[in-house]
Parts: structure tokens; C-alpha cells; sequence
């Protein structure tokens, strides 16, 4: 344990004590001397003892799995150097979640059980033995609560020799990457200042029986809560499909349901047979190297469904299919490597509804689940509408998705109906740019907005996300005044879900045996997962359980012992003072601040305009110039859309529509904004 975490149990502990006044930073570890000049006694809380006052030297941990908890029996050893009977006091860190419901003492070869009592009953006994006494030295121990673990009392340590301290905990089990989990704490690894200290605390020797026959339980070293560093034991569980949603009820209490577990299995499978069209966009926001990426990640999606169909449809100001018919995934790249590079090279126009169009005409042809995925950079023309709903596109076995795209600005706005499904009614996914998993487009691999609510849909705990093989386990805030049914919900692929939360004996009944670490969330640094219980579930759990808690701790004392002071170096008495202050370091990190729109936009416009006047100039003739207009929509260096007004014809307007739609931008316009533009070319 470090030093830091001893300080500030010293500090935890005054403030536990009822009227006791927090004390300074010294006063947490002072500096004391025995009334034997010879002895000089060092801070309690340093992390290594060269006077050999204490030293842990063993630390063993057999691990037992019973249901849904595990079950530990910790073994530490603590070894006295000096010759005389001394005094230790020490802070044992529990793991996440766990509670001590046993304690043993071990000296002189003979053990003795720690019963469990009242906090202030184990203080006043142990206080008595540290009174002034002729009693012969016997050892003794109290375990009591401090912060998120134990603080470990031992009186009278032999000289020369050392004792065993034997404590039981209990973890609910956690389930994550399809294996059961559960994890214990390292100790801290940090410089000391004295040069001659050689060793800290010892590192846990941690083993795990079987769950079951055959099982291969792996223990490794892994960076737990706050990067600490644990030991993590893990398990295959037997695989499952769909979610395990279920309730416990707080021990004690009227039937109210506390407690929520929940755990993604498999939550489908691969389509066979599929029918599979991606929609490509060939815009000049994109480049060849953005639609060299679509066609690459179009490839990596076949890999998963090798029995499937598939075609392209490229869009620009139009679209057109690159194959022209469903070919099988098989000739995927023989059939990409034939198509003309002219085809595939980029050009005006993102006009992605026109791909959508042309891609429902497509699902057509055959039969078989239906996917279709579209990219795009999110750089559309304003007058972009999400297609009607088609029974194609909007059948339980179909999905529409849309990949983004990496734009040329990070701010450069993207279409307000781009957060709508790309089809009405069609359920599909969105997945940015940064996330490469593929596999979550083939089948629904996570619930998104989860939310779990009563029988009165108030909303009890909210979720971003389920994703398989995630575990999750949460006390429900406050208790509910009837035992009514809760509901999961949220949403697959866009579209709603729902699935009933049994309420589980089993869970019930471990809440009774493990009050899932309630005492580390009272004091630790709390996380989205961690939510404490309700503080009148908080009351019962203390009342009614049989673990460790800041109302009750644990005193191993043989027989006999009595008040033996007289003999021992006793630790001194920690001063008062004034409270403790503790500051917070904050701060954020600020990169430059992208643009959000152009600057010196006249620049633009006159660029504009001189690029369209020989252009408008050749369709309007060398006859009377009307008072045309063009209004442009740009995405960067890419025309959007164009539209003419004020010209004397159809046929006129058509000419200056054509001319301006095969105009390429100049590289003044390389910077990936979106804006609208309204010019009159002709003098």
C-alpha cells in the first residue's frame, strides 16, 4: 500500500469517529518516541519498516466460485523483526466489490475466530487490551472499515516471530467479453525515499478453482478503475443468445426491487443468402482516395457473408450501377478489377437520395435479407429528403446503414436529415468514420439508447449502449414502493425493442450473502458503473447483513488476554487539529479551435464568376444578354447543385445548367465548407 493511501487512511479514520476533529497533514503521521530512548519509534504509515516494527511478508488468496459470487480466503503473514512485542496497524485494500464476512487470528501455531460485533463494542475491547495491565502479552487483532477497505488492528506481535490473519470475501461475479470476472487489488509499486528500504507490501499470490470441470481459468495482471493495476480472473461462461435481464429485491425490505443485472449474449446471427448493395459516393468532396476506401471496406463486408449477392451504385449529380447486375461475393475482385478507372472517377453532385432510388430498384431483382449500405461525407444538397418507406427496405430482415465519411473540415456542417433513417421506417445504423467495425453492419451486435423503466415508465437507469458480452450490474435509485415489473428498452439497429426484467430469487438471495461493496461506493471515487444504493437501502443492508461495515468490524482475541501495555510498544495517539483541506486539480486541453465558415467570402464569389462567364457567355449567344442568375451549391471543390434563373428559354437554361454543371472548382476551394452562392456571370 503507499504511502498516500495510508495518510489519507488515518485522516478517513478520525473522521469516522464521532466527535473527532480531522487533523493536518502531519498529525496523520506523526512522529512519536517510547519512553526507551533506544527504540525511537518511525511513522506508522510508511510503506517499509527498517526498524522491523511490522512487515507483511505473505499474501495468499485461494479463490472459490458459488453461483454468482466468489468466494476468497485471504491468507496475509506479518512478521515482527524487533524484540520486543509491538504494535502494528495497517490498511488492507479490498477488491471492487467485495465484503468480508470471516476473520481469523493466528499466533503461536493456535487460531482463533474474530466474532462479528458492533463497531463501537470491538473498539472498546480492543482499547481495553491497549490499557495499562500485568496480563501475559497475548495477540490480538480487529478488523474494522476505513474508506473503500480494512483497517487491520494487531496487538502484542511477538518478538521475532510472526502471525497470520485469515479474512473471507465475498464478489459478485461480473461478466464482460462473454467470460464470468472478477478482479484484486495490487499493491501500489512506488519510489521510497529512503534508500535502504528493500521491499514493500508483497504481491498477492492469487489462485482460482475450477468454476466447473474442464474450465481454463486465466489470471492476469490488468489496469483496473483508475488505471490501478489488478489481478484479473476470467472464464468462458456457456454461450447465450439475446439479453439475461434480472432483478434482485433488497433484503429486509417489502419486496422492492434493488438491483439490476444484465448481460448480452449473441444477439443474432449472419444473414444467408443476402442481398447486398452499397452506395457509393464519387463527389469531388470525397476524392479518389475516399472512394478507394468505400470500395475497400465494401470488400472487408463480403468477407463476412461469402454467400451473398452484391452490386454498386455510384452517385454523383446522378447515379448508375457499376455492375449491372447482383454478382456473387466470390467475384468480388475479379469483377471491381474490370471496371473502367473513368467509371470510378470522382465528380460533381452528391446527390444521395438519387443513389437510394436507384439501389430499391435494385433490391428487387432476387429474394433474400436485404442490406444496403451508403456512404457518405455528409456534404449534401439542401433539398436532401429521406426516401419513403418501401416494403423492400423496411422488412424485419433488412437494414439500411450509413457509413460516414471523413470530411475536409471538422466542423463543416453535415445535413440536419442525416439523423433520420436514410429510408422511412427501415432500421439500420449509423457508424462514424473512426469506428472500423464491420461486423455491426452485417448483424445487430448492441441495443443503443437503452433506458430501464417501471410498470409507470419512469425511467430507473439509462444506458448509450448494450453491446454483446457486456456485463452490467447497477443498483436501481431508491427503493420502489411496489415490486411492479421493469422493462428494458431501447433501440436495435434504430428501431424499438423492448424485453421484460424477471425478478431472480438467486439474485435476491446473494444481495443477502454479498452487499455487492456498497461500503466502497460510500467513500470511493464513484464511476458510471458504480452507483451506490439508495441510503435506505444503505441502512438495511448494514442492518441485516453479516460483513464488514462501518457499524460493525471483527476482534480475534484468544482467551485469557487482558490489558498487557506494559511490555508493548504501543503506537501513539494520533493529535487533533484543524480539517484537512483537499484541492482538485483541474484544467482542460484546448487544440485550435477549427473554422466554422469561410473567411473573405467576396473572394470566393468573384472567383465564381469569373470561372462561369465563358461558360454562360457561349449559351447566350452574342444576342441580347438577359438578367440570368445562377445559384450554386458547393461542398468544398465539388458543385452540389445548380440552378438557373432569368433565362429567355428552357433550352437556354438547360445550356447554362449543362456548362456550369461540368465546371471543376479551382483549388481556391479545397477547404471541405459548404455554401451557397448566388451570382449574375454577365455584366
Amino acid at each position: 500500500m503507499s504511502h498516500l493511501a495510508r495518510l489519507l487512511l488515518a485522516c478517513l479514520l478520525l473522521v469516522s469517529t464521532p466527535g473527532t476533529v480531522l487533523a493536518q497533514p502531519e498529525a496523520c503521521c506523526t512522529t512519536g518516541t517510547e519512553e526507551d530512548d533506544d527504540f525511537p519509534y518511525e511513522q506508522p504509515f510508511h510503506p517499509c519498516r527498517e526498524d522491523g516494527r511490522g512487515q507483511e511478508t505473505e499474501h495468499r488468496v485461494e479463490a472459490r466460485i458459488h453461483g454468482e459470487l466468489a468466494h476468497l480466503t485471504v491468507h496475509r503473514t506479518f512478521h515482527n523483526a524487533n524484540p520486543r512485542y509491538t504494535e502494528l496497524y495497517d490498511w488492507l485494500e479490498l477488491p471492487l466489490d467485495g465484503t468480508v464476512h470471516g476473520f481469523a487470528l493466528e499466533s503461536g501455531g493456535q487460531w482463533t475466530e474474530g466474532p462479528l460485533l458492533a463497531a463501537s463494542e470491538a473498539e472498546r475491547r480492543y482499547e481495553a487490551l491497549r490499557s495499562p495491565g500485568t496480563a501475559a502479552p497475548g495477540t490480538s487483532a480487529r478488523l474494522s472499515a476505513a474508506g473503500d477497505g480494512a483497517a487491520l488492528h494487531l496487538w502484542n506481535l511477538p518478538p521475532g516471530a510472526s502471525v497470520k490473519v485469515r479474512y473471507d470475501v465475498r464478489i459478485r461475479l461480473g461478466y464482460a467479453g462473454g467470460r464470468g470476472t472478477f478482479t484484486y487489488p495490487l499493491p501500489e509499486r512506488e519510489s521510497h525515499p529512503h534508500e535502504t528500504c528493500r521491499e514493500q507490501d508483497p504481491r498477492p499470490v492469487l489462485t482460482v478453482a475450477p468454476p466447473f470441470p474442464g474450465a481454463d481459468v486465466l489470471v492476469q495482471e490488468v489496469s483496473g478503475q483508475l488505471q490501478r493495476k489488478v489481478l484479473e480472473a476470467s472464464w468462458p461462461v456457456k454461450p447465450f443468445t439475446g439479453i439475461d435481464a434480472r432483478a434482485g429485491l433488497l433484503p429486509g425490505s417489502t419486496g422492492a426491487p434493488a438491483f439490476v443485472q444484465l448481460r448480452v449474449g449473441r444477439l443474432a446471427e449472419a444473414p444467408s443468402r443476402a442481398r447486398v448493395v452499397f452506395v457509393v459516393d464519387a463527389s469531388h468532396s470525397v476524392g479518389p482516395d475516399g472512394i478507394a476506401q468505400q470500395l475497400t471496406f465494401a470488400g472487408e463486408y463480403l468477407q463476412l457473408l461469402p454467400d451473398s449477392a452484391a452490386e454498386v451504385v455510384v452517385f454523383r449529380r446522378s447515379a448508375e450501377r457499376l455492375f449491372g447486375r447482383l454478382i456473387p461475393a466470390s467475384e468480388w475482385k475479379t469483377a471491381l478489377a474490370s471496371v473502367p478507372a473513368a467509371r470510378l472517377a470522382p465528380g460533381n453532385g452528391s446527390h444521395l437520395d438519387e443513389g437510394l432510388k436507384l439501389a430499391q430498384q435494385v433490391l428487387l431483382e432476387g429474394s433474400g435479407p436485404v442490406r444496403l449500405i451508403a456512404f457518405s461525407d455528409g456534404l449534401l444538397r439542401r433539398t436532401f429528403e429521406p426516401l419513403p418507406a418501401s416494403p423492400t427496405t423496411s422488412a424485419p430482415d433488412a437494414a439500411v446503414h450509413l457509413r460516414w465519411l471523413y470530411t475536409r473540415v471538422d466542423k463543416a456542417p453535415r445535413h440536419p436529415r442525416l439523423s433520420e433513417p436514410l429510408i422511412q421506417q427501415s432500421c439500420g445504423l449509423q457508424l462514424p468514420p473512426y469506428r472500423s467495425s464491420v461486423e455491426s453492419l452485417v448483424r445487430p451486435m448492441a441495443w443503443e439508447q437503452v433506458r430501464l423503466e417501471d410498470e409507470r415508465g419512469t425511467r430507473l437507469m439509462e444506458r448509450a449502449e448494450l453491446l454483446e458480452g457486456q456485463g452490467v450490474q447497477r443498483w436501481l435509485p431508491g427503493l420502489q414502493t411496489s415490486p411492479g415489473r421493469l422493462v428494458l428498452r431501447g433501440q436495435r439497429w434504430g428501431c424499438p425493442v423492448s424485453l421484460p426484467v424477471e425478478l431472480d430469487a438467486a439474485i435476491t438471495a446473494d444481495l443477502g450473502r454479498n452487499a455487492h461493496g456498497w461500503h466502497a461506493t460510500r467513500y470511493g471515487i464513484l464511476s458510471a458503473e458504480q452507483r451506490p444504493p439508495a441510503p435506505e437501502a444503505v441502512e438495511l443492508l448494514a442492518k441485516n447483513g453479516d460483513w464488514l461495515s462501518p457499524t460493525r468490524s471483527f476482534l480475534a482475541s484468544p482467551p485469557g488476554a487482558g490489558p498487557s501495555s506494559v511490555q508493548t510498544y504501543a503506537l501513539p495517539e494520533q493529535r487533533q487539529g484543524e480539517p484537512l483541506g483537499m484541492g482538485v486539480l483541474s484544467g482542460s486541453l484546448c487544440g485550435p479551435v477549427p473554422r466554422e465558415a469561410r473567411e473573405d467570402a467576396p473572394r470566393f464569389s468573384k472567383a465564381l464568376k469569373r470561372l462561369l462567364r465563358p461558360a454562360v457567355a457561349a449559351c447566350v449567344g452574342g444576342g441580347r444578354q438577359p438578367a440570368l442568375q445562377v445559384r450554386l451549391e458547393t461542398t468544398g471543390d465539388e458543385i452540389a447543385d445548380v440552378e438557373v434563373r432569368g433565362a429567355t428559354s428552357e433550352t437556354q437554361a438547360t445550356c447554362v445548367r449543362e456548362a456550369t454543371w461540368a465546371l471543376r472548382l479551382p483549388t481556391l476551394f479545397d477547404d471541405g465548407f459548404a455554401e451557397t452562392y448566388t451570382l449574375t456571370p454577365l455584366p
